[in-house]
């Protein structure tokens, strides 16, 4: 009886030191253990409040979802990432006769920082700018809630992104 090739290709690889990255769907060399992320609360400099939790949520529910490195509590964290939203605001671009807002865009600037408490270093600050389309009269979006929230959901994303690019610390 033979085998399916998939089953196959799983078994020989099984043995061999590769983790599957599922952000990028790449096997990748895995040496040791990956650092266990803790993403502390987001700082909110800018007066649109409530962002700073969404943000904070959309990190650490994107941490899980689409990295392989653990979820930790503070105390029991390798990676610490802290942030802070620098502004958010509303960009109108059109309005009708009555003042209604027919075309804007909503703008968010963060700022994220790596703690590395395994190699005693901070990566960062990493800025990063988000802009999302708004135009009820155009289908895009019916609120400006929802394009806050998507532009959210962006940043969240890239900072995901940013720690899947930085090499864990190797033991010798």
């Amino acid at each position: 009886m033979r085998a399916p090739l998939p089953l196959a290709l799983l078994l020989a690889t099984a043995g061999c030191g590769y983790a599957f990255d599922r952000d990028r769907g790449e096997a990748r060399l895995a040496h040791g253990t990956l650092p266990r992320v803790a993403v502390l609360p987001f700082d909110n400099e800018s007066w649109r409040r409530g962002l700073e939790m969404r943000l904070t949520r959309l990190v650490a529910d994107e941490v899980r979802a689409r990295s392989p490195r653990a979820p930790a509590s503070p105390s029991e964290a390798d990676w610490i990432v802290t942030g802070r939203i620098l502004r958010a605001d509303e960009r109108i671009y059109s309005e009708d006769r009555t003042d209604e807002v027919r075309e804007s865009s909503f703008l968010v600037e963060v700022e994220v920082t790596l703690e590395d408490r395994t190699a005693d270093r901070t990566h960062g600050p990493y800025s990063i700018v988000e802009r999302e389309p708004y135009s009820p009269r155009a289908g895009r979006f019916s609120t400006l809630d929802e394009a806050a929230d998507e532009a959210l959901r962006d940043v969240a994303e890239k900072v995901v992104y940013w720690l899947e690019t930085l090499e864990p610390k190797r033991d010798s």
